[in-house]
């Protein structure tokens, strides 16, 4: 199940700050986004995501550079950063059953363009 929430703008970072341990794990694919500056707390969206994960329910929410930043709704804790593929971008408002913006289509080229180019989704 996904929910659409509406807190669109980088208050969204400052409530959701800590770290989990599974983050820290992955610093080499962190270093890699930070090196060619696609972290940023711009958000444009944010999903409600239930997996029916034993930790519950996940915030993810997609920045302008089409990183997602998933969270654990509950403890606000960072789970993860992703690179999104542009198809995943899109199901997040299908299944929301809301209309794409049309500023994500241009987001979603950015993306497709950067995974054939140097594979982020395999980092």
């Amino acid at each position: 199940m996904l929910y659409h929430v509406s807190m669109l703008n980088s208050k969204i970072m400052q409530l959701y700050n800590d770290k989990t341990k599974h983050l820290q794990e992955r610093s080499e694919r962190i270093k890699k986004y930070s090196d060619m500056q696609l972290l940023s707390d711009r958000v444009i969206s944010c999903f409600k995501v239930d997996k029916k994960h034993v930790n519950g329910q996940e915030l993810h929410a997609i920045n302008e550079k089409g990183l997602i930043y998933v969270y654990n709704f509950k403890s606000r804790k960072l789970i993860t950063i992703l690179h999104a593929r542009s198809e995943q971008i899109k199901r997040y408002y299908d299944i929301a059953k809301i209309k794409t913006p049309q500023n994500i289509y241009g987001i979603m080229q950015e993306v497709n363009e950067r995974n054939k180019k140097y594979n982020l989704n395999n980092v």
